[in-house]
C-alpha cells in the first residue's frame, strides 16, 4: 500500500501544486495524525463520534496523508465512518473499517495544499460495547509535504482513549417541560396554524434512522412571537408554555434516545398558543448484538454444503437481514430464514473459505462476524486407459477406476485452453468407469483429465491430465466406401460390356456362317453346271456324237481344273466354318 501511496500520490498530487523548488521552502518533519477529542466518558451501548485530522506543522503545507488505525472491537464497534467536511477530495484508500479486525484504514490527498493545525480526514462513528478503558491507536502513518517532491514531514501521533461505564439501571422516564399556566390572550385574534414541520436527518417518519441527533426545520410567520418544542416518547405531550426563541429550527446535540420518539412543537402570537405538531421519529444508533458463527460440517471434512450457525438480535428496530459473503459470493439472508439458528451453504468446491456474516438492522447498523473454515476434496480418480492418438472418425474409449462406488465421473476434453467438453459416466460397485465417444474431434492435440462429483455435491481434485492427439484420415481412407462403390460400378459395366459384345461376336458369327453356307451351295452348283457346260460344249465343238480322243483329253484336263477349283475353294470355305465355329449349346 506504501508503495502505491507514495507512486502515486507523489506523482500526481505534489506535481499538481506548481510551486517553486527551492531550499528556503523546506519543512521539517513536523505534521501530526491525531484523533478529536482524544477522550471521554460513555455508558454502554451509547454511539459517540471520533474525528481523524491532520496538523500539518507549518512550512508549505500537505496534500496527502495514509494511515492504520487499531481499536478493541471487544470494547468499541465502528457503525461507519464518513468523509463529509474532509480536506481530501481524492482517495486512493477509502475509509475502510474492519470491526473483526478491529482496525480503520485510509489513504487520499488533495490537489491543492492544506497548512493548518485541525484538517478533517474523516470522521469515525463508534458504538460502545462493555464497561471499560480503551485505547484507539494509530499504528502507521505518512503524511506527504505539498512540496512538489512529496517529502514525508510525519512526525508523530495523537492517540485517543476513552472510559466506558455501565448505563444506569434505573428507569429513565422523559423529561418534559413544566407546563406554565398558560397566558389567556388579553386581545381577541386568530391563534396561530399547526406548524408544518420537515427534516434533514429524518425525512420519513416510517423508517428507522441511525442518527440520534435528529434537525427539524418549519416557517416562521410574521406574527410569532414565539415557539415552543420538545422530544419525548409521548405521541400527543405537550412541550409547555415555555417559549424557547423565535427560530426556525433546531439540531438535537444531545443524543436522542433509541426507539419511538415525537417531536412536539407549537407557535405563539399576540392571541396565544396554537395547536401543538407531533411528527414521530424512530431512532436507532445500536448496532445489533455482536454474535460468533460456526461451521458445522457433521464431522465429513469432504461436506460441500456445511452449515453456518449464527443469530443476534436487535433490541430498537429489529434485524433487517443479514449479508453474507463466501469468498467474494454474496447474499442477503432474512432473519425468519434463520430461525432454526444455522444457514445451508449451497455445495461448494474444495478449498478454504472466509464466511463473512453482517447483521444490519433496519435503521442500518451493522454487526459483523467472520470464520474459516476448510471443504476437502474426495480422492481423485485414476485413469488408466486412453490412447495416444486417434483419428477423427475412431471411437475414444478411456477407462478408469476410483475409490468409489456409484458416484458420477466427469471426463473433460479440452483443445487449445478453450472451454472444455464435459461428459459423465458413474462408477460400478467396485469404482471402475468406461467412457465411449463416437463423436467425431476435430484435427490437433486435447487435455483429458476427470474428477470425482458425488449424489452431495462434494467433488475431487483433478486426475492426472494426458494428452491425446486426433489426427486426420487420409484420402483413401476419408471416401473408402465411395471409391469400393465407385469400382464396383466399373466391374459392373465392363461385365455388362462384354456380354453384349459377346452377343454382338456370335451374331455376326452366326451371319457369317450362314453367308458361307449359301457360298458353299452355290459354288457347288456353279461348278456342276461348269462340267455340264464343259460336255456340252465339247460335243458342239466337233457336232458329233461322242467324244474323240482329244476331246476326251480335254474334257479331262478341264474336269481336273474345275476339280482342283473345287476343291480348293471348298477348303478355304472349310477353313471358314472351322473359324467361325459356334459353340455348342448345351
Amino acid at each position: 500500500m506504501k508503495k502505491f501511496f507514495s507512486v502515486l500520490l507523489l506523482f500526481f498530487l505534489s506535481y499538481a501544486n506548481i510551486l517553486p523548488i527551492t531550499d528556503s521552502l523546506a519543512q521539517t518533519k513536523n505534521a501530526v495524525l491525531f484523533l478529536s477529542p482524544n477522550s471521554g466518558s460513555y455508558t454502554v451501548n451509547s454511539s459517540f463520534s471520533v474525528k481523524v485530522a491532520v496538523n500539518s506543522g507549518g512550512g508549505t503545507g500537505i496534500n496527502a496523508a495514509e494511515g492504520l488505525i487499531k481499536f478493541d472491537n471487544s470494547f468499541l464497534t465502528v457503525t461507519k465512518v464518513a468523509d463529509t467536511g474532509s480536506i481530501f477530495k481524492l482517495w486512493t484508500t477509502d475509509p475502510t473499517f474492519s470491526n473483526s479486525a478491529g482496525t480503520i484504514s485510509f489513504g487520499g490527498g488533495s490537489p491543492g495544499p492544506y497548512t493548518g493545525n485541525n484538517g478533517t480526514i474523516f470522521t469515525i462513528s463508534f458504538t460502545s460495547k462493555k464497561a471499560g478503558t480503551t485505547a484507539v491507536n494509530f499504528t502507521s502513518g505518512i503524511v506527504l509535504a505539498a512540496d512538489g517532491k512529496g517529502t514525508n514531514v510525519f512526525s508523530g501521533f495523537g492517540n485517543a482513549s476513552f472510559n466506558i461505564t455501565e448505563a444506569q439501571k434505573t428507569e429513565e422516564k422523559p423529561i418534559e417541560k413544566p407546563k406554565a399556566e398558560e397566558e389567556k390572550p388579553t386581545a381577541k385574534g386568530l391563534l396561530p396554524p399547526l406548524p408544518e414541520v420537515s427534516s434533514e436527518t429524518h425525512p420519513e417518519t416510517d423508517i428507522w434512522y441511525m442518527n440520534n441527533h435528529p434537525q427539524f426545520s418549519w416557517k416562521l410567520l410574521a406574527d410569532l412571537i414565539g415557539v415552543s418544542y420538545d422530544i419525548s416518547t409521548n405521541p400527543t405531550a405537550d412541550p409547555g408554555a415555555e417559549i424557547d426563541g423565535i427560530i426556525e429550527d433546531v439540531l438535537f446535540e444531545e443524543a436522542v434516545p433509541d426507539g419511538e420518539q415525537y417531536f412536539h412543537i407549537k407557535y405563539k402570537n399576540k392571541s396565544g398558543w396554537g395547536q401543538i405538531a407531533h411528527r414521530k421519529l424512530l431512532v436507532d444508533a445500536t448496532p445489533p448484538k455482536s454474535f460468533n458463527v460456526t461451521v458445522d460440517n457433521g464431522g465429513d471434512e469432504t461436506n460441500p454444503v456445511p452449515q453456518l450457525r449464527f443469530k443476534t438480535i436487535d433490541e430498537a428496530s429489529s434485524l433487517d437481514y443479514y449479508k453474507l459473503n463466501v469468498n467474494e459470493k454474496i447474499e442477503q439472508i432474512k432473519p425468519e430464514d434463520m430461525e432454526k439458528g444455522y444457514y445451508q451453504l449451497q455445495p461448494l468446491a474444495p478449498g478454504e473459505y472466509l464466511a463473512d456474516i453482517a447483521a444490519f438492522d433496519k435503521a442500518g447498523n451493522v454487526s459483523s462476524s467472520t470464520v474459516k473454515f476448510l471443504v476437502e476434496p474426495l480422492r481423485a480418480p485414476i485413469i488408466t486407459s486412453i490412447p495416444k492418438t486417434v483419428n477423427s472418425k475412431e471411437e475414444l474409449v478411456i477407462r478408469g477406476t476410483s475409490f468409489y462406488p456409484r458416484v458420477n465421473v466427469k471426463i473433460f476434453i479440452m483443445k487449445d485452453g478453450n472451454d472444455p467438453i464435459e461428459a459423465s459416466v458413474k462408477t460400478d460397485d467396485d469404482g471402475n468407469w468406461s467412457y465411449f465417444r463416437n463423436e467425431i474431434l476435430e484435427k490437433g492435440n486435447y487435455e483429458v483429465w476427470a474428477k470425482i462429483v458425488d449424489d452431495r455435491g462434494a467433488q475431487s481434485s483433478d486426475s492426472t491430465r494426458y494428452i491425446l492427439s486426433v489426427i486426420s484420415l487420409s484420402f483413401i481412407e476419408r471416401f473408402s466406401l465411395w471409391i469400393i462403390i465407385l469400382l464396383l460400378t466399373i466391374i459392373v459395366a465392363l461385365v455388362l460390356y462384354i456380354i453384349y459384345q459377346r452377343r454382338e461376336y456370335l451374331d455376326e458369327k452366326r451371319r457369317i456362317m450362314r453367308e458361307t453356307e449359301e457360298v458353299k451351295v452355290k459354288l457347288a452348283k456353279i461348278f456342276m453346271a461348269l462340267r455340264e457346260e464343259v460336255d456340252e460344249l465339247i460335243e458342239m465343238a466337233d457336232k458329233k456324237p461322242g467324244l474323240s480322243d482329244a476331246e476326251r483329253r480335254v474334257k479331262e484336263r478341264l474336269q481336273e481344273s474345275l476339280d482342283i477349283s473345287e476343291e480348293f475353294i471348298n477348303k478355304e470355305v472349310t477353313d471358314v466354318e472351322k473359324e467361325i465355329k459356334l459353340p455348342k449349346k448345351k
